[in-house]
């Protein structure tokens, strides 16, 4: 949720529904350019008491169905100038944000031209290519270097067909039925879906919803952001109301904003106005991989298996999960994602931890109704292909643009080395369904942000779905309405 504007650049890839929200609230917030695309979870509790008073103001596949990515459209690596190609951007200037760094928009005026350098360049890290053959990371004695291939702007190799199974061996039958009927839409219809007011339990999104189009959306968003935190806070009905979403014929995604494991703060920012704010939390990595005798590792895994519970929970009642952990990692602003000083990429640490994540959830825990969707938003905080079933994207552009975004929907879409299903899993203004089939850009849902603004229903920048600052009421319905578009009365019992 756009809470500030960087001059000429739009508001996009950014958690942004939330942070507006929090930040009308007065939870804090952003106020310098180079965070523009930053998350509306701002607020979300520092404090137990700021947890409550912020939190009060984010037809059958076929490939030539769906659009492919032509690598002769892909954007080179970085210009002559050392300055990195904007994977999103399009700002009229030339130049953009993207990765805590100014990137310059490719052939635009203010393009150099392209350069030809020995380190992969995203943002402010410069990584050394790889001298050895290597799939994609590679660490000696803590010096880490990438892929030449795997580094963005670099790929040639053609994606490696579709799977319709999931990542997860012996998943369930309910995780799989779903899986499969994703597969059978994808590339000829889009699922409706819309995040609960996740930190507020007063609210009811999926019933303001159905005040303004007469119809549910088939996928509803929760969050487990609440879930351990200190003190009396709502947002702990999210496990309940997914399992009424659910057998109310509905499916169910969520997200993880990881407050600070080690408790220091209630934080899951890195960069607020306030800096004793700001968790220090960091990911643990020693020689390569995860610290697991360090007190960091200690406080992430009692967190895991907290959130672990509430994943069991569902898996008991039946509910498979369209699960979203680590999201927008690449945007730095949470601690998942954070700028490392220890020569450590952080986009490598990022990877350790989502892969712990997979590991621990699935083969510890057991869990087999996870269907995995990752959300980094740059190509090197890919985890791999083999622990990532949904790729996705979250855009925050401004009000009232109903576009089809097939230039986010075909970055995305390229990011894996095997074909995967690409999703809208955050996003203010609703594309077009019109737009979306004649561009091709067939997003496997979109998911509109929640009203921030509790204190009203009028137009309001931190209402993304009540009010018409965002989406038109007659766009609202001429989305649910529309043939290409399915609602929770359109899906097929699992």
């Amino acid at each position: 949720m756009p809470m500030i504007a960087r001059p000429s650049v739009l508001f996009v890839l950014s958690m942004s529904g939330f942070m507006a929200a929090c930040g009308s609230a007065g939870g804090g917030g952003h106020s310098t350019a180079a965070s523009a695309s930053q998350s509306s979870l701002m607020v979300a509790a520092d404090s137990s008491s700021e947890i409550s008073s912020a939190n009060s103001s984010e037809a059958p596949h076929s490939a030539s169905s769906v659009s492919s990515v032509e690598f002769s459209d892909v954007i080179p690596n970085a210009a002559s100038d050392g300055s990195p190609y904007c994977r999103y951007d399009d700002a009229a200037s030339g130049w953009g944000w993207e990765n805590g760094r100014s990137c310059v928009v490719y052939q635009s005026s203010a393009d150099p031209g392209v350069g030809s350098f020995n380190d992969c360049i995203v943002g402010k890290e410069e990584i050394t290519y790889c001298a050895t053959e290597a799939s994609d990371w590679g660490d000696t004695e803590g010096s880490y270097c990438i892929a030449r291939d795997f580094c963005p702007g670099n790929t040639t190799a053609p994606q490696t067909p579709l799977s319709t199974a999931l990542v997860t061996s012996g998943a369930s039958a309910n995780a799989k039925s779903v899986f499969s009927y994703l597969n059978s839409v994808w590339g000829n219809k889009m699922l409706s879906g819309q995040m609960d007011l996740t930190w507020d339990d007063r609210i009811d999104m999926r019933q303001r919803v159905i005040d303004v189009t007469g119809k549910a959306p088939a996928i509803m968003g929760y969050d487990f952001m609440n879930y351990g935190a200190p003190g009396n806070v709502s947002g702990l009905a999210q496990t309940q109301e997914a399992i009424e979403h659910w057998n109310n014929g509905g499916l169910v995604t969520f997200a993880w904003h990881w407050r600070d494991p080690s408790g220091e703060t209630n934080s899951f920012y890195v960069g607020q106005s306030d800096a004793s704010k700001n968790t220090q939390f960091e990911i643990p990595v020693k020689n390569g991989e995860l610290d697991t005798q360090s007190d960091a590792f200690d406080a992430i895994a009692r967190d895991v298996d907290l959130i672990a519970g509430e994943l069991q929970t569902l898996a008991n009642a039946g509910v498979p999960v369209l699960w979203r952990p680590l999201h927008e990692a690449a945007g730095g602003w949470f601690w998942w994602g954070r700028e490392r000083t220890d020569g450590v990429p952080a986009a490598y640490a990022q990877t350790l931890l989502w892969r712990y994540l997979y590991d621990r959830l699935t083969h510890h825990h057991g869990l087999n109704n996870l269907i995995w969707v990752w959300n980094g938003q740059n190509a090197i905080w890919y985890p791999g292909d083999d622990v990532v079933d949904i790729v996705s994207t979250d855009i925050y552009d401004g009000e009232r643009n109903s576009e089809s975004q097939i230039g986010y929907y075909r970055v995305t879409k390229a990011y894996p080395q095997q074909e995967k299903m690409v999703s809208l899993s955050e996003n203010s203004n609703i594309p077009d369904p019109d737009q979306m089939q004649a561009d091709g850009a067939w997003w496997l849902w979109f998911m509109v942000w929640n009203d921030g603004a509790l204190d009203t229903t009028d137009d309001h920048s931190s209402n993304f779905w009540t009010g018409e600052y965002y989406n038109t009421d007659a766009h609202k319905r001429h989305v649910y309405e529309h043939e290409r578009v399915v609602t929770l009365e359109e899906l097929p019992e699992f």
